[in-house]
């Protein structure tokens, strides 16, 4: 088999992995093995179809590295929206409960000491799954 073939194999299954994994870094792969076949399809030696393959998918994922860096994160503002919500006490004892958010039972904390429950509590951060909550 021709050399240019195989790279061109590799490129296929590193691109069909790809769609079920999401993280595009086997795309960039992907392409440089592509890009290798097209050396190899060229008349180049396996030096250079290797050096081809490893400058691509270094500055490939260079360049993705920085792209996931500077795009926003949906996660992050959609905990900014919750900041700012009041929520119903359910249960509350010693700076920790459960309250009632978004039709949801939720575990909760108290920014500081001193948090009344008897006044509404608003959420004041998130961290995983607990509201930190204050007045």
């Amino acid at each position: 088999m021709q050399a240019y073939a195989v790279w061109w194999i590799l490129a296929a299954v590193l691109v069909g992995v790809e769609l079920t994994s999401g993280t595009f870094y086997l795309l960039v792969y992907g392409l440089a093995a592509l890009a290798a076949g097209v050396a190899a399809w060229l008349g180049a030696g396996l030096i250079m179809q290797l050096l081809t393959a490893a400058v691509i998918a270094v500055l490939g994922t260079l360049a993705l590295r920085h792209w996931k860096r500077t795009t926003a994160h949906p996660e992050s503002t959609v905990q900014d929206m919750d900041i700012g919500q009041t929520v119903q006490v359910e249960f509350w004892q010693d700076g920790r409960g459960q309250v009632k958010y978004r039709g949801a039972l939720w575990d909760a904390e108290a920014e500081m000491a001193g948090v009344d429950n008897a006044r509404p509590l608003v959420i004041r951060a998130v961290k995983g799954n607990t509201l930190v909550l204050g007045n």
